[in-house]
């Protein structure tokens, strides 16, 4: 896989997991079902499970005292989470989102153009410039070169003519 690809595969990723967030956040109906699919904790199963192997002879003595304190510590953890989550959402709005990148694009544009040799615009308009300099210095060679043609089959025409008479009159040098 290509690096681009994996980026892709990554975004395509973070997309989606926040896609979930966004529809669990507004439909409180799906989130109370996934509430009654998973236990606010765990600590009843462990006390059966604890308790039916021997809690205190495997080395494990919980107390009702040490349950609230671990389950008050899910519960603050949980609150951490609920607060890092809206942080989270409150900084993910589009529009604040869009103008960070914007300018992060403009701070970088010429690192971006460079690095990855992109055209803007005055580079296509140099180049246009150029091709109309080109065109016009073709078009001018064109026209020199066909008068030099011309001017050159005038020139053949003469220096046959001249030939020629040249020719006759060592014709009639040689026949008198």
């Amino acid at each position: 896989m290509d690096a681009m690809e994996v980026v892709a595969v990554i975004i395509l990723i973070v997309a989606i997991v926040i896609l979930v967030y966004y529809y669990l956040l507004n439909s409180p109906a799906t989130v109370d079902k996934i509430r009654s699919y998973v236990p606010a904790s765990a600590d009843a199963h462990m006390n059966e499970i604890l308790g039916s192997s021997g809690g205190s002879e495997s080395g494990y003595d919980l107390s009702k005292e040490e349950v609230p304190a671990e389950k008050e510590e899910s519960e603050s953890m949980g609150k951490r989470i609920k607060i890092k989550l809206s942080d989270i959402d409150s900084a993910l709005n589009t529009d604040a989102f869009s103008q960070k990148i914007d300018a992060f694009l403009d701070e970088k544009s010429d690192e971006l153009i460079k690095s990855w040799s992109l055209a803007t615009t005055d580079d296509l308009d140099e180049l246009q410039n150029k091709f109309s300099e080109t065109t016009a210095n073709v078009d001018k060679l064109d026209k020199s070169f066909a008068d030099f043609k011309k001017s050159s089959e005038e020139f053949q025409k003469v220096t046959e003519e001249k030939l020629n008479d040249l020719d006759k009159r060592i014709e009639s040098l040689e026949n008198n």
